[in-house]
């Protein structure tokens, strides 16, 4: 059986309190995943997002 990535709704950016509070996760499939990582992070060459 395939496992979804966990997404955190709020990205935490090194806040372990954030990371490991299961009320900020959603399960998303690695597609959705990476692109939304991308966008909030600056992969892919776009610009990081400002908290």
């Amino acid at each position: 059986m395939q496992q979804s990535p966990v997404d955190h709704i709020i990205p935490h950016r090194g806040d372990t309190e954030r990371f490991w509070d299961p009320d900020g996760w959603q399960p998303l499939c690695a597609s959705c995943h990476s692109r939304k990582t991308a966008s909030e992070d600056g992969g892919f060459g776009n610009a990081r997002r400002q908290p």
